[in-house]
């Protein structure tokens, strides 16, 4: 009879409905046609969000930097270059030395230098200026690279007042490693008939 069938139609169409349905694919966001992250994916950063905080935290560091070299006298004009060149150094003597590779060069490590120059007499209005004519003076170290210069020099017959006149006038001095370069320049200069006061006054009006 049409009752039996039509029954029998409905039960098929309900069943097909149903089989549908359990092959439907997942919702989806209505943009871009993707799940939406779970709440611990949204709130875990990416890739992107770890170079930003990165980037932020080693902008806030170098505004630290050009901020103290300011303090110390350095015109804001030179403060890249400065940083630029004193960072330069610092990555050529660490290298050398076999230090880490991802050892930190900022205002604790300038403020050592700055310290040392300043209790060997370097007046602050000279600070910044030496500094501006030689950055990578920040990133010598104290102990084996500052200490034996003035002990050197002390040694050729300037007391510290003299090497601090000195350095502020000719700060390309600063260059010289004592223990290498300057040593032997002063050597060779009294092994060719010169007193070591004449191989003082060429360092000191030369270089």
């Amino acid at each position: 009879s049409t009752r039996p069938c039509a029954l029998g139609a409905a039960q098929r169409l309900g069943a097909g409905v149903s089989s549908l349905r359990a092959r439907a694919p997942p919702r989806v966001s209505p943009v871009g046609g993707r799940r939406a992250p779970s709440t611990e994916a949204r709130l875990r950063p990416g890739r992107q969000g770890v170079q930003r905080i990165y980037r932020l935290t080693s902008e806030k560091a170098q505004m630290g930097v050009y901020e103290y070299l300011e303090s110390i006298g350095v015109p804001r004009v030179n403060a890249l270059q400065v940083q630029s060149k004193a960072g330069e150094w610092f990555e050529y003597e660490n290298a050398k030395r076999g230090g880490a590779s991802d050892a930190s060069f900022g205002v604790p490590e300038m403020s050592r230098v700055v310290d040392f120059l300043s209790e060997r007499g370097v007046s602050k209005d000279d600070v910044g200026a030496l500094v501006a004519k030689h950055p990578p003076v920040l990133a010598y170290d104290v102990e084996t690279r500052l200490e034996p210069l003035f002990e050197y020099l002390g040694e050729l017959g300037l007391d510290t007042d003299a090497v601090v006149a000195n350095l502020t006038r000719r700060p390309n001095l600063l260059g010289l490693d004592p223990d290498q370069n300057m040593r032997r320049m002063v050597d060779y200069l009294v092994a060719n008939g010169n007193t070591q006061e004449q191989a003082l006054e060429y360092l000191l009006s030369t270089l």
